[in-house]
C-alpha cells in the first residue's frame, strides 16, 4: 500500500469513550515518567538548582500532568465533536495532532501564570521562541502515547477477531456430516495423475516448498509426508474443498483439523489437532478469506 492510500484510510483507532479515555490517561502517566526518569530539556540541572525547593518541583510536575490530562480530555470529547474531527481520514488526523499540542501548550502557559516554571524566570516563559520550543517538545513527547494507544488497540482488535475466530470453528466443524469427512481426496500431480488417495478428514496441511508440495496426513493416527511434484497454487485448485483454505504462500490447511487460532510473538499460527500439535502460520490477508469462508458456511 503506497503512503498516500495509507494517508486516506480512516483513522479508527480512537474513535470511542474508553479509547479515548486510554489515550488521555497513558499520556498523563507517559509524561510524568518521561520528564522524572529522564529529565530532558534542562530539567535536571533545574532539579539540582537550590531556588527549587520541594514543593515547587511537585508543583511544576502536578502541572504538567494536569495541563496533558485536561488539554486532552478537552481535545478528544469536545474540540474534536465540535469541529468534526471525530470522522476523519489518517492523514487529517495528524493535522489534528498539531492542533491538539497547541491546545496543550496553550493550557500549560495558562498554568505557568498561577504555578512558576522550575527557576522561576518567568519573564522568559512569555517569549515566544520559548513557547515554540515547549510546543515541538509536546508535540514529540504526545507521539508516544499515541502509537502507544494506537498499538494497543490494534492487539485488541486482533485478540478479538482470533478469539471469534476460534468460535466459528468449533461451529464450522459441526456443520460437516460423517459422509463430507470419509470423502476421498484426490491428490495429484502437475501432470494431473493421481499421487495419493486420502479420506478428507486425514488431510492436514500442505507445504511448499519449490517445485514441490509435502502432503502432510494421518494414517492410522500417525502423521506421515508425501513428497508430490507440483505447484501449490495448481494443488489448491485440484483440490477446491470448502474446508481446504490457503493460510500463508506457502502453506495451506484443512479447516476440519484446526483447533484454534493462536497468536505467538505477534504471528498468527492454526493450531492443528494432531499428536504432536502442529502450529501452521497464516498471513494476515488470509485470516479474513478464512474466517469469511467459515462463516458463509456456517449459514447453511
Amino acid at each position: 500500500m503506497r503512503l498516500s492510500q495509507l494517508l486516506r484510510q480512516p483513522f479508527s483507532y480512537i474513535n470511542t469513550s474508553k479509547r479515548k479515555w486510554i489515550y488521555i490517561v497513558s499520556a498523563a502517566v507517559f509524561v510524568h515518567f518521561f520528564l522524572i526518569v529522564f529529565q530532558p530539556y534542562g530539567i535536571s540541572e533545574e532539579m539540582h538548582n537550590p531556588i527549587n525547593n520541594t514543593v515547587n518541583k511537585f508543583l511544576f510536575f502536578f502541572s504538567i500532568g494536569i495541563s496533558t490530562f485536561l488539554g486532552l480530555t478537552l481535545s478528544q470529547f469536545v474540540f474534536r465533536p465540535l469541529l468534526k474531527f471525530e470522522t476523519v481520514s489518517i492523514k487529517k488526523y495528524i493535522g489534528w495532532v498539531f492542533i491538539e499540542t497547541l491546545i496543550l501548550t496553550l493550557i500549560s502557559f495558562g498554568f505557568s501564570f498561577i504555578i512558576p516554571d522550575l527557576g522561576d524566570d518567568f519573564e522568559s516563559e512569555l517569549n515566544i521562541y520559548f513557547q515554540l520550543k515547549n510546543y515541538f517538545r509536546a508535540f514529540i513527547v504526545l507521539l508516544f502515547p499515541l502509537f502507544g494507544t494506537i498499538i494497543y488497540v490494534l492487539i485488541q482488535e486482533l485478540t478479538y477477531e482470533v478469539n471469534e475466530l476460534d468460535e466459528q470453528l468449533k461451529k464450522y466443524h459441526e456443520t460437516f456430516n460423517i459422509s463430507e469427512k470419509e470423502t476421498q481426496l484426490k491428490i495429484k500431480d502437475e501432470n494431473n495423475n493421481l499421487d495419493l488417495s486420502i479420506a478428507l478428514k486425514d488431510f492436514l496441511y500442505a507445504e511448499s516448498s519449490n517445485q514441490y508440495v509435502v502432503v502432510h496426513y494421518l494414517k492410522s493416527g500417525n502423521q506421515q509426508k508425501h513428497i508430490l511434484r507440483n505447484r501449490l497454487k495448481n494443488f489448491l485448485n485440484q483440490n477446491d474443498y470448502v474446508s481446504i483454505k490457503q493460510s500463508h504462500r506457502s502453506f495451506a490447511v484443512n479447516l476440519l483439523n484446526v483447533k484454534y487460532m493462536s497468536r505467538i510473538n505477534s504471528k498468527e499460527f492454526l493450531i492443528i489437532d494432531s499428536v504432536p500439535t502442529v502450529k501452521i502460520p497464516v498471513s494476515k490477508s488470509y485470516v479474513k478469506e478464512i474466517k469469511n469462508e467459515i462463516i458463509q458456511h456456517n449459514k447453511f
